[in-house]
């Protein structure tokens, strides 16, 4: 009797086709077995599968190391490269990030901006030379914009730089800032002014504020102030003006655009509390809060605690009367320490030397920049009272206050 060989292994594809018994498959090809056409199709498919899928396996395995890439060619800390990675492991080869850089290298880059623009928007190094990066720095380059401040552009922007309507907003917004470093400053501060819908919420919100009695110049300090207002929405920013004229500040003054960002920053519930400290603390009407609010709209923004103690030292320290701080109401909104106390101190001093008048205006004593304080109340005095510099310094840092001992 013959004795039976034994049973044919399978190569490892034709094993991954099932459910079908491994009896048929040895017995012949395929085609041979007579399955319905939807069984042979199916097999046919798994069959084909299995090949792709044995194939990769024998694939080497991709040697390009993004991460080194990245810190060797674009100038990435560990840290910043570890997570830039991450949006490029599809990389099979360099080649395209090297165009990139050398293009950006021809726009004048420095590897600090390079490294800026790489962190802020990984996928950079993806784009297609002809088609995003070479138009769109051309058109910017046309609106009169330098390498520089292209690099610092892409930076803020991030991704939204390689958008085809990136080069329509920075056009949009120029003649209103005036300059591309204010566009950038402000845009530093909110970068969805350059990223936010310019038909359906920046025009409307422009369009409304300039129907408001707003000048180009005056929406341009407003973003300046509060550069997330005209990227809102344009029903948030039209309850912002009808705030700013509640708060008693006339659509036509010059204090207007700071009572629109005022009102746009802090809600109302928080406007009628520091109301309330105001004329708790200084017993004002509400004629009087409401001068206060249209002389400085931005005392609002004031912490209630700084209000408190300010308006406390003024009357209490200073001797002022409320009427006064009402008309002058920006004295609510300086320093205590750094600024009120020390130079009451100097005017107190140069008063009780009889080296200024009695009747000094304590607004225009506060008000100047410290180089003219220094320059007026300080500097002329030294030879008469000897270290009265040192001491107003000591006085701004905290330290021992201004003395009459010589």
């Amino acid at each position: 009797m013959a004795t039976p060989s034994p049973p044919r292994l399978l190569p490892y594809p034709a094993m991954l086709i099932s459910p079908m018994p491994i009896l048929f498959l040895a017995a012949g090809p395929l085609a041979a077995v007579h399955f319905p056409s939807r069984c042979r199709l199916r097999l046919r498919l798994r069959f084909t599968h299995a090949v792709a899928a044995a194939a990769a396996a024998t694939t080497p395995e991709n040697n390009f190391a993004v991460e080194d890439y990245l810190i060797a060619n674009c100038h990435l800390t560990q840290p910043q490269a570890l997570k830039a990675s991450k949006n490029l492991a599809h990389l099979k080869s360099p080649a395209n990030a090297d165009a990139v850089l050398a293009f950006l290298d021809g726009l004048g880059f420095s590897p600090k901006e390079v490294a800026a623009a790489v962190a802020s928007n990984p996928r950079i190094l993806c784009a297609r030379i002809e088609r995003s990066l070479a138009p769109i720095s051309a058109e910017l380059r046309a609106l009169g914009l330098s390498h520089s401040q292209i690099a610092r552009l892409a930076k803020i922007a991030g991704r939204y730089f390689l958008c085809r309507s990136f080069v329509s907003k920075v056009e949009f917004w120029l003649p209103l800032f005036g300059s591309p470093e204010r566009l950038l400053q402000a845009s530093d501060w909110n970068y969805w002014l350059l990223t936010s819908d310019l038909e359906k919420v920046v025009e409307p919100n422009v369009a409304f504020l300039k129907q408001c009695g707003l000048s180009a110049c005056d929406i341009s300090k407003l973003l300046v102030a509060a550069p997330r207002l005209v990227t809102m929405h344009p029903e948030y920013v039209q309850d912002s003006v009808r705030r700013a004229t509640q708060l008693g500040v006339s659509p036509g003054s010059q204090m207007f655009r700071h009572a629109i960002s005022t009102a746009g920053c802090i809600g109302q519930e928080k406007v009628d509390a520091k109301i309330a400290v105001l004329r708790e603390t200084l017993g004002w009407s509400q004629e009087e809060v409401s001068l206060a609010i249209s002389k400085a709209p931005r005392i609002l923004v004031a912490s209630e605690e700084r209000l408190r103690r300010n308006a406390k030292f003024l009357v209490n320290e200073v001797g002022l009367a409320p009427q006064y701080i009402a008309r002058r109401s920006v004295l609510l909104m300086y320093s205590l320490e750094r600024r009120l106390m020390p130079r009451h101190l100097v005017v107190k001093l140069l008063k009780k030397r009889r080296l200024i008048e009695q009747d000094r205006c304590f607004f225009n004593v506060v008000a100047p920049t410290e180089d003219k304080f220094l320059e007026k109340f300080v500097a002329p005095f030294e030879d008469c009272i000897p270290g009265l510099g040192d001491a107003y310094d000591s006085a701004c840092a905290g330290n021992a206050p201004v003395t009459t001992e010589q």
